[in-house]
């Protein structure tokens, strides 16, 4: 994924990275603030149309963890299925 030029999210239990390609660095987001943060990212950030890759991040760990994931993940799916934007699933390394 390392040639990967739309914007890559990952699903985290404290939130949703949001990856810079251009220069590699996350800001955590708020699941319920991400349509805000995928809104102010400039056209030029969508080189292959409204798509997005997605890999989710920390399956190990406590019930109470896990349960975060699940949510982020569903609220994550949501909001892009709400925005008609496609996701590519990515495998957790």
């Amino acid at each position: 994924m390392k040639a990967w030029r739309n914007p890559y999210l990952v699903v985290r239990v404290d939130g949703v990275g949001l990856l810079d390609v251009s220069n590699n660095e996350q800001q955590i987001v708020d699941p319920d603030k991400l349509s805000a943060a995928m809104a102010k990212l400039p056209g030029s950030a969508w080189p292959y149309g409204r798509v997005v890759a997605i890999q989710e991040i920390g399956t190990a760990g406590s019930d109470e963890d896990k349960a975060k994931l699940r949510k982020n993940r569903a609220l994550v799916a949501g909001t892009l299925e709400s925005m008609q934007v496609l996701i590519n699933w990515v495998p957790s390394p």
